[in-house]
């Protein structure tokens, strides 16, 4: 129940003495990454002074490789924000190991070891710097250079600590906006390097060129460039948007306006003091020789028309540009995936290797000046996984589909034959994105015939980029996934003379389980095949007010052909007071259909809406929409959202993106909304009267967005939910209840913070639950909990006073408010390495000589007990994801005239849900406090705002009662809890620390 007022807590911790170097990731009971690797790279960079290493921002976060780009790992310790995605970075050219970065909020990091610590500068950006790439530059020494945009060109002189504008010396004295800064690599001397700023303030309204400023002594003095364009866009602002530097002052830059028709090439022989057009070419990446003046690189923006034209080659100062051969460098064969970065190797030409990130396909290089290509992404962890299916006879094999890939080719659809392994297998499939793959149950017998669909969104031709020539987005296997079909029959073609078949971006598919034959709605489920009924939703064809037909399709001939079904849902309307200011009101599209397990001609779907505000136009009509039911196979479809929570002034209920049926009690079914608070928790909905009525039922959901529900159909009453998360100070996660959905628990120890978009479990053992993420896919293996504090029965069972830790007379397994585990066990257990497969007795055997050489490595240290305890007391009933941390991939934890802290004892997280305010007693075995200890709280110093992430004094949070306990006073919402006051919950993560500078044995 919800705590009002101050409710008391009282958690008993008592923690493992060990050093923080033996806690590693992972632990038993924890998510692990699998893959699939490779996603969005958006920026690459070669560390000039280690030719074999190469820097690059994507997706989800910032990787290193050390081998050329054969493998990456992530580099982010330190990080206040992790995983950052703005590609905000700069390389020093001169010193090695040196490098700088943006994270998502603004604040800039330094590094002096080639990323393998970032440490804050303490500069924090005020004005937004998006995701300008070109807005960071190294200089020599300890200069860095800043394009903050509408706060003008920075300069830093003492590695990022603090900058001040540049003003006078020739550079505009009042505010330009300035959106690009470059600095020739080749100089080593301050005084005398050359730096660029390209503005967008006080451009000729005749020609759009804007000014360019050029300093050949390190900023002490600019002029303004030559620009002599043949490419002019009046009213526009023509700017420099992204800077090649050659030798001896030569440069190639993109030029132009991104939101016009692109950016066009440019060069300059003298460090930019002049430029004239190389040729008319449009790009949207470049890169130069480091020794050759005339050889450059170029991504063209290729018309969506006309061929798409992959990375080319001018040996000729960018006059003339051949395509490189694109052998191997596709997603299945024949798509070429764009590139939106490209990098050169510091020793080409001796070393011809060529790196080219792509815009969602993940990293390729060439170490033969282009001619062929490999896949280069193994360790980056950055594909979008929308969809996660698991084989029902063979459960090694796992299928995944990337999503979110809109308008340029990704993979689209891995296969798994083993825990993390993955390989692309997209043969025939002509599909940029995917959001659902299913299997049709009926030939799964034999893995190499099971048939397969999918849906999303894709092209007919490898020529031309639009929407005009997409496909269905419906895609169908003979052969377990190996090869692929596109199934358009009976969809509307686009155009005269057609040129695609275009029903909008896909959702889901589903088969109805009795159409093998002519059995009847309500007879056995189909024990042989194949399926014959599908059932497709998706954004259907709508663009003009009216009805908005092929939200929902369906085929009785196995996907061969397709008819609209539609009928029933609400036309699009459009507002005609006032068009200008008054949003359409459209029902835009259908993502969830689900099923009734006793009757194939019940469905239910899931809708999504643009909704007219009453403010705007009170007099508009407003679309309904929510879910909808079908009792006659999809012929005609009834609105059936009593309950559900409706935009302000509208009719429309907030976006329904999942649903999920009981396969026990087919009236039992749960729809997640999204609301227009992205704080407040994800909101479910469950109705037990076949959608008549609806009511919330989501206590203990915590994190925002829940964007995907599952219902264990082997055990009644068993549900859980995806939350995708706002970052680290609101993170997402993955909730399971076992009792309808009456309450959730967390079970996201080891997931990362935005994540969990589309969930599976393992259909022959349910134990194992998979999750589709934005860094690929993880799983988990569900050992019993019966307390589901996060911490499994045979851990708990195994601590202190035979595993009642608490002395309570019971095993603290038995207890819903008692858990207890220990730091040790970090890194010693390792599902990852493909126990996911295994018994349950294997993996308690497994488990069992864990614990084993864990008690021994404490006996031969000396050390006591080890484990800590956490004990609910009063309102606050539960607590979850009770877990320790490794402080270490946190990075350094300085403080001025206190020195670097250090946490022998680890750090402890967990979370309460449901609670106001909660009193946590924390009591460590085999440790004494003495006069000098403080704790630390890692997380944000404001709840919910991920810009104020970090390290910050807790000690105004605790009070020490003896030398082994301490008190911790939390309340939601307040300092010292990771989420907003709006999710009920309280978030705590830290420890107690001692300032090395003070004890440098460890120990008072």
């Amino acid at each position: 129940m919800t705590c009002l007022g101050f409710c008391r807590l009282t958690v008993r911790i008592c923690v493992l003495a060990l050093v923080a170097s033996s806690i590693a990731q992972a632990g038993p009971g924890d998510w692990s990454g699998q893959g699939p690797f490779g996603g969005s790279i958006g920026v690459l960079q070669a560390d000039p002074t280690v030719p074999t290493r190469v820097y690059a921002v994507t997706s989800n976060g910032f990787f290193r490789s050390d081998d050329a780009g054969t493998s990456w790992a992530v580099r982010e310790t330190g990080l206040l924000d992790a995983h950052p995605t703005n590609g905000v970075l700069a390389v020093s050219a001169t010193s090695s190991g040196i490098l700088w970065m943006f994270d998502d909020a603004g604040r800039l990091y330094g590094s002096s070891d080639g990323a393998n610590n970032w440490l804050a500068t303490g500069f924090v950006l005020g004005v937004p710097i998006s995701t300008n790439p070109v807005g960071l530059a190294a200089g020599v020494g300890n200069v860095v250079w800043l394009a903050a945009n509408s706060g003008g060109l920075l300069k830093s002189t003492n590695s990022g600590v603090a900058f001040s504008p540049v003003t006078g010396g020739g550079f505009p004295v009042v505010a330009t906006t300035v959106t690009l800064v470059a600095t020739n690599p080749h100089d080593v001397s301050a005084a005398s390097q050359h730096v660029i700023a390209s503005t967008t303030s006080n451009c000729n309204a005749v020609t759009g060129v804007c000014p360019i400023y050029v300093s050949a002594d390190g900023g002490a003095t600019w002029t303004a460039s030559n620009v002599s364009s043949t490419v002019t866009q009046a009213g526009s602002a023509q700017r420099l948007t992204t800077v090649a530097w050659g030798p001896s002052g030569n440069i190639y830059a993109l030029y132009g306006d991104p939101s016009q028709t692109g950016t066009y090439l440019l060069k300059s022989s003298d460090n930019g003091a002049n430029w004239t057009p190389a040729g008319v070419h449009s790009g949207r990446a470049i890169a130069a020789s480091p020794t050759s003046a005339s050889t450059v690189w170029l991504e063209p923006i290729t018309p969506s028309n006309v061929p798409y034209v992959p990375v080319s080659k001018s040996i000729d100062s960018g006059s003339t540009f051949t395509p490189l051969p694109t052998t191997g460098r596709t997603t299945n064969g024949a798509f070429v995936p764009g590139a939106s970065a490209i990098a050169i190797s510091p020793s080409y030409p001796a070393t011809p290797r060529l790196w080219v990130g792509t815009q969602f396909a993940g990293m390729f290089m060439s170490n033969d000046d282009g001619t062929t290509w490999t896949s280069s992404s193994d360790g980056i962890t950055a594909t979008d996984i929308r969809t996660v299916v698991v084989h029902p006879v063979d459960n090694t094999r796992i299928f995944a589909g990337y999503g979110d890939s809109l308008q340029d080719p990704s993979p689209a659809f891995y296969r798994s034959t083993s825990i993390g392994t993955w390989t692309v297998s997209n043969t025939g499939l002509n599909a940029w994105q995917l959001r659902t793959v299913m299997i049709d149950p009926t030939t799964a017998g034999t893995v190499g015939s099971t048939v397969m669909f999918a849906v999303g969104s894709g092209y007919d031709t490898t020529a031309t980029r639009t929407l005009s020539t997409r496909n269905s987005g419906i895609y169908k296997s003979l052969d377990g996934g190996l090869t692929w079909s596109t199934q358009n029959g009976g969809i509307p073609a686009v155009g005269s003379p057609a040129t695609g078949h275009y029903a909008g971006a896909l959702r889901t598919v589903i088969a109805d389980p009795r159409s093998c034959d002519a059995r009847g709605p309500t007879a056995a489920v189909c024990d042989t095949g194949p399926l014959q009924t599908l059932y497709v939703t998706g954004g259907g064809r709508g663009s003009t007010a009216g009805p908005h037909p092929y939200r929902v399709m369906k085929s009785i001939d196995g996907g061969v052909n397709w008819a609209d079904s539609s009928t029933g849902l609400p036309p699009d309307m459009y507002d005609q007071i006032d068009p200008n200011n008054c949003p359409s009101d459209t029902v835009d599209g259908v993502t969830p259909i689900v099923m009734d397990s006793t009757d194939s001609r019940i469905l239910y779907i899931g809708t999504f809406a643009s909704a007219v505000d009453a403010a705007c136009n009170p007099t508009s009509p407003h679309n309904a929409s929510g879910v909808y039911k079908s009792a006659d196979a999809g012929a005609t479809w009834t609105l059936f959202s009593n309950g559900l929570p409706t935009y302000p002034g509208s009719s429309a209920v907030y976006d329904t993106l999942s649903l999920a049926i009981d396969a026990n009690n087919p009236q039992t079914l749960w729809v997640s909304t999204i609301g227009a608070n992205f704080d407040a928790p994800g909101v479910i909905y469950k109705t037990i009267d076949g959608g008549a009525n609806w009511f919330a039922s989501n206590a203990g959901i915590t994190g925002p967005d829940v964007r995907a529900l599952l219902a264990d159909p082997s055990i009644p009453g068993t549900i859980y939910a995806a939350s995708g998360g706002l970052g680290p100070a609101n993170p997402g996660g993955v909730y399971k209840s076992t009792d309808g959905g009456t309450t959730w628990m967390s079970m996201s120890v080891g997931l990362p913070a935005f994540s969990a978009l589309a969930l599976a479990l393992d259909p022959v053992d349910s134990t194992v639950l998979y999750a589709g993420t934005t860094g690929g896919v993880y799983s988990i293996v569900q050992l019993p909990d019966g307390d589901s504090d996060g911490v499994p029965n045979l851990i708990e069972n195994s601590g202190p006073n035979g595993g009642d830790a608490n002395s309570s007379g019971s095993q603290d397994s038995t207890e819903s408010n008692v858990g207890t585990t220990a730091p040790g066990l970090f890194g010693t257990f390792g599902w990852q390495a493909g126990t996911e497969n295994a018994t349950q007795a294997a993996r308690g055997a497994l488990l069992q000589q864990t614990l084993q050489s864990m008690q021994a490595q404490q006996l031969e240290s000396g050390l006591d007990g080890g484990y800590f305890t956490v004990q609910v007391n009063g309102g606050c009933a539960q607590a979850v994801d009770v877990a320790p941390v490794n402080p270490g991939p946190l990075g350094k934890d300085s403080v001025p005239h206190h020195g670097t802290y250090a946490y022998p004892r680890g750090l402890l997280r967990f979370e309460l849900p449901l609670c106001d305010a909660a009193s946590v007693d924390v009591i460590f075995n085999a440790a004494a406090f003495g006069s000098g200890w403080s704790w630390r709280f890692y997380g944000p110093s404001t709840p919910g705002d991920n810009s104020t992430m970090g390290w910050h004094d807790a000690t105004s949070l605790l009070t020490k009662r003896t030398a082994t306990t301490w008190t911790m006073t939390l309340a939601k919402g307040q300092f010292g809890s990771y989420r907003p006051a709006v999710t009920g919950s309280i978030l705590f993560e830290g420890g107690p620390a001692y300032a090395e500078t003070i004890f440098t044995d460890k120990f008072d």
